[in-house]
């Protein structure tokens, strides 16, 4: 039977860089990917195949890092896990020992069960090269695409679609507004405003009752009663963690979705990890369970979990839980959150303080293409301590929100935020007078 030291179900982002962590910190061992699919998309680069890239085949992972990493990959389907006598099986009834094993097995997007949804041109957002290619082939011939889900996904495809020429694009959302749930409402309107401007029909605070048609989709039936037409439908609500695997195999799952793991990103199973999408995720500040779906998120559990394989217990890397922190980009406009908004802070019962910022992005603001920088952070109200921030602004302020993370993480204060040395220069960063994060700490200060 053949055996390998490491073995890493799952080759999305978080599969690839467990592998490579752990290639540099275990030179002498063994290494092997196991994935079903001979090429993966880049997740995060989805909603731009259909116009930018121009093609499915744009959007693929490079296959070289394993070569580099002297990794083995393997493209078969593991069909059962026997952690007792450290094996699995494959689909052609084949078997592999390992010494440790991490589970990256991810995502699949899940499925409202709303009437018709089975009909011929409903959709979903998947991973898989040749379905990714149908629905593209599908948006190029339709007219009128209706997208169920506001979330991040759905208003990046909107907006994507929305420069194709003949496209009727809406999106349906039943919560207030689109991107809310990172969002403060200033934030996720002015969000909605981008992709309204690009052509976007919004449906807020709306449900889908059916999806009508024959055998194929015709229209969008809402809770409202009116009906939108549609020959093509994407269904962008959130994805579920792939858990039949671990479960078969007795390792333990928790209640709102993904497999148990500690600080460490180790399961119940000793020598048995998980890390990414089909692993439970931690809220920095409360340590309650959520489902922080990220490929960022899922780099950083891979990375903690690929040093620790074959760590001592008091040199281990901890995981101190995600601050969930999210951008995207939508005709030029970034918005941008991290940590908790001012609306989860109220919630979670957190006396807070909330300090906000505007400033051109060019200093003077008379120079050409400067546009308008707003920064709203969010602290604790007696240390002060900063635990959420949000930014919009042009592209050039897309790593702002970064800064803002490491601040959260290292539990910096509005005095220690408001004394910040930062690099300013005319043509890329407000001015050194009213740099944004700085001029917020002094607002709450």
């Amino acid at each position: 039977m053949e055996k390998t030291d490491i073995l890493i179900i799952g080759g999305g982002p978080a599969g690839l860089i467990t592998a490579v962590v752990a290639r540099k910190n275990n030179p002498d061992k063994k290494i092997t990917l196991l994935r079903e699919h001979a090429q993966c998309s880049v997740p995060c680069g989805l909603p731009y195949i259909f116009n930018r890239l121009d093609a499915v085949k744009k959007n693929l992972m490079p296959d070289v890092v394993y070569e580099a990493n002297k990794i083995d990959l393997i493209i078969k389907e593991a069909i059962s896990v026997d952690t007792e006598n450290k094996k699995i099986t494959f689909g052609e009834g084949e078997e592999m020992n390992y010494d440790k094993l991490v589970l990256a097995t991810g995502s699949s997007p899940f499925v409202i069960p709303i009437k018709g949804v089975e009909k011929n041109g409903v959709y979903q957002i998947k991973k898989d090269i040749s379905y990714l290619e149908d629905l593209r082939e599908a948006i190029l011939q339709a007219k009128n695409i209706v997208i169920i889900g506001g979330g991040f996904i759905g208003v990046e495809l909107a907006e994507e679609l929305s420069e194709m020429e003949g496209k009727n694009v809406s999106i349906v959302e039943i919560l207030d507004h689109c991107l809310i749930a990172p969002f403060d409402e200033e934030f996720a309107v002015a969000g909605e405003e981008k992709i309204k401007e690009k052509g976007v029909k919004l449906y807020l605070k709306t449900a889908v009752d059916e999806i009508v048609g024959e055998d194929k989709v015709e229209a969008v039936k809402l809770n409202s009663g009116e009906q939108i037409s549609a020959d093509l439908v994407i269904m962008s609500v959130g994805a579920r963690p792939n858990l039949k695997l671990p479960e078969d195999a007795g390792i333990e799952t928790v209640e709102k979705g993904g497999i148990l793991v500690d600080e460490f990103m180790r399961t119940n199973t000793p020598d048995v990890f998980a890390v990414g999408d089909c692993a439970e995720t931690r809220n920095f500040f409360t340590g309650e369970q959520n489902l922080v779906m990220l490929a960022s998120v899922a780099c950083y559990e891979a990375r903690i979990a690929g040093a620790n394989l074959y760590c001592d217990q008091e040199n281990l890397i901890r995981n101190d839980g995600t601050v969930a922190a999210f951008s995207t980009c939508l005709d030029g406009l970034v918005l941008a959150s991290v940590g908790l908004n001012e609306k989860t802070a109220i919630k979670e019962n957190i006396e807070i303080v909330v300090g906000t910022s505007e400033a051109p992005n060019h200093h003077p603001g008379t120079l050409p293409n400067t546009s308008l920088i707003k920064m709203k952070l969010v602290f604790e109200s007696s240390s002060k301590m900063l635990i959420g921030g949000q930014v919009s602004g042009p592209e050039s302020i897309a790593e702002m929100i970064n800064l803002i993370a490491v601040a959260i993480v290292k539990k910096m204060t509005a005095q220690e935020l408001a004394n910040l040395q930062v690099a300013t220069h005319p043509l890329i960063t407000a001015p050194p007078t009213a740099y944004p994060i700085i001029k917020a700490a002094e607002a709450v200060l």
